[in-house]
């Protein structure tokens, strides 16, 4: 077929009319050849902000984050980010990487170029090594599926939405974490690309420290992640259940404060078993039993629901103590696959939190709170639960992931294992705040900043990565703890020029100009591989950089 009748060549000169109808003030920053130059190397396509679709494109999953990049280049193809990166070096202008566009603090998109990599999404499976090979943009609906269907599984993400990129990035825990552990540890090797545009892979044999930085020390510090392979294990059916308490009488308060002391006492780091991991909430509900309007007035509950890795006798065997505490119903129990539960867990009888019909996004703000302490005393559980009953709207959350088992028992830093740090944690406390209008945000704000004030007694000053806030004021002691030296060493090796940044990046210990600082001793493995050359797959593209040269030289000479 001649080339002038393919379908990408049609696309590109439909767009480059639209393109020569717009004023030249809008290429001020880009000129309008060196876009059209781009456009036609690119497989994927570029959208600007006087094309119809850009306002939609823009949008992060959460409203309260309002973004407007110069330019959003969607990347079909691995190439496609390599011109992307050079674009945006060449002009010298910020950029984002998103994948799914689910960061609580809105990091997903910026000024400047928008680089969308969710088209990366294909999924493979080695059947004979059980070995996933996952691309950045897939979200956890198709990878789950496709497991599903293999009767193969890595612990995954709760929201169909996100994608593996950040999520992986971040650590990654899911409703089998407990029992297998953070989903970066089940990497077996990732390819990412730097900023120059080489392609590396990174495992625990070749770039080695890129590999321990990347699995724990959040997106956008080191490079783009174009694709994972994951040790996959075999999943038959598992044991879901769960449980809630009402919180409305005294009677009710006391009870909910003995099933939270039950929990800790009982259920909580050693006691923990592999096999059984546990999600707690506060959450507003219609009621206990199914088929209730959810128009109508909502509820406070304590829930506690779970999935058991395992039989179903030895699930209810192990959910026992909790179902003859004062005050439990037992929702429902089942035998079913991971695919099904992870669903059921967080949406039967009713979402968590649980939105009218047809309610739109309303805008989100939350806080992580990692504690270590077992013995959080019966008062403060009360004071929680009492601050919760008081939240400003129906729609607040709040929910305890459980940890132990694999993910306490893989390697720690300093030891060899990944950035991934909050190995000691019994729980990852979190409240997620909700506001449907302006007027509503700062009744919702302080609601939350009460809730972390009453969690300062038992924090350890740890923070879930991938549930940040724009405004913590230590935020790389908070993500990243010890490992921070690190993983700044890391990044000025793999990112020299700096050319990954945002609010919240991987920062040196000591900003320039601070004075003498500690003395950073980095363990002998790390400062090993550190010492070793970057191994590439592929040097920069030279069709890329060519092409880009040119298109360069051909702007230039037009200006003259």
């Amino acid at each position: 077929m001649l080339h002038q009748f393919t379908r990408k060549h049609r696309r590109d000169r439909a767009k480059f009319e639209h393109w020569d109808r717009l004023e030249d003030s809008c290429f001020e920053r880009i000129p309008r050849a060196r876009l059209k130059a781009a456009q036609a190397d690119l497989q994927g396509t570029i959208v600007m902000p006087w094309d119809p679709d850009y306002n939609q494109d823009r949008q992060l999953f959460n409203p309260a984050f309002q973004a407007y990049p110069i330019f959003i280049i969607y990347c079909a193809v691995e190439n496609d980010v390599a011109i992307a990166l050079q674009l945006a070096q060449e002009f010298i202008l910020p950029f984002t990487v998103r994948s799914g566009g689910h960061c609580t603090a809105g990091f997903s998109a910026g000024y400047g170029v928008l680089i969308d990599v969710s088209a990366l999404n294909d999924v493979t499976i080695d059947s004979t090594t059980q070995i996933a090979t996952v691309g950045t943009g897939c979200p956890f609906s198709k990878l789950d599926g496709v497991l599903a269907a293999a009767g193969l599984h890595v612990p995954g993400g709760e929201c169909s939405d996100v994608c593996i990129g950040g999520y992986l990035q971040g650590g990654g825990y899911g409703f089998t974490s407990v029992t297998f552990g953070m989903n970066c540890d089940n990497v077996v090797d990732m390819r990412v690309m730097l900023a120059d545009g080489t392609i590396v892979t990174a495992s625990d044999s070749v770039n080695s420290d890129l590999w321990w930085a990347m699995r724990g020390g959040t997106g956008g510090n080191f490079g783009v992640l174009l694709s994972v392979r994951y040790q996959l294990r075999p999943l038959g059916d598992c044991f879901g259940w769960a449980l809630i308490w009402a919180l409305q009488t005294d009677a009710d308060f006391a009870n909910a404060t003995g099933a939270m002391m039950a929990l800790q006492s009982q259920y909580m780091l050693a006691n923990l078993p592999a096999a059984l991991n546990i999600q707690v909430s506060l959450c507003y509900q219609p009621g206990v039993e199914g088929g209730l309007s959810t128009s109508g007035p909502q509820y406070p509950y304590l829930m506690v629901r779970g999935l058991y890795v395992g039989s179903e006798a030895d699930g209810q065997a192990a959910i026992a103590p909790l179902v003859a505490l004062p005050g439990c119903i037992v929702q429902w129990t089942k035998m079913d696959t991971f695919f099904a539960l992870n669903h059921d867990l967080l949406n039967v009888p009713y979402g968590m939190p649980c939105l009218p019909p047809d309610s739109p996004m309303p805008s989100e703000d939350k806080a992580s709170r990692y504690v270590t302490s077992t013995a959080v005393p019966p008062e403060q559980w009360l004071a929680l639960l009492q601050q919760f009953v008081r939240a400003p709207n129906w729609v607040t959350y709040f929910y305890m992931e459980f940890y132990g088992g694999a993910i306490n028992a893989y390697p720690a830093y300093p030891a060899p294992g990944n950035a991934f740090v909050h190995r000691q944690a019994a729980y990852n406390a979190v409240m997620d705040v909700f506001w449907y209008s302006e007027a509503e945000k700062p009744a919702a704000e302080a609601f939350l900043k009460e809730w972390m004030a009453l969690m300062q007694p038992a924090w350890n000053g740890e923070i879930y990565q991938n549930y940040p806030r724009r405004d913590e004021p230590d935020y790389a002691a908070a993500y990243w703890g010890d490992a921070q030296a690190g993983l700044y060493a890391v990044k000025c090796k793999y990112d020299p020029t700096h050319a990954f940044t945002f609010a919240q990046e991987v920062p040196a210990l000591m900003p320039p100009g601070a004075g003498i600082g500690p003395v950073i001793l980095l363990p002998d493995w790390l400062q090993a591989a550190l010492e070793q050359p970057i191994v590439a797959d592929a040097q920069p593209g030279p069709a890329v950089v060519a092409r880009a040269s040119a298109a360069h030289a051909a702007v230039a000479a037009a200006q003259r």
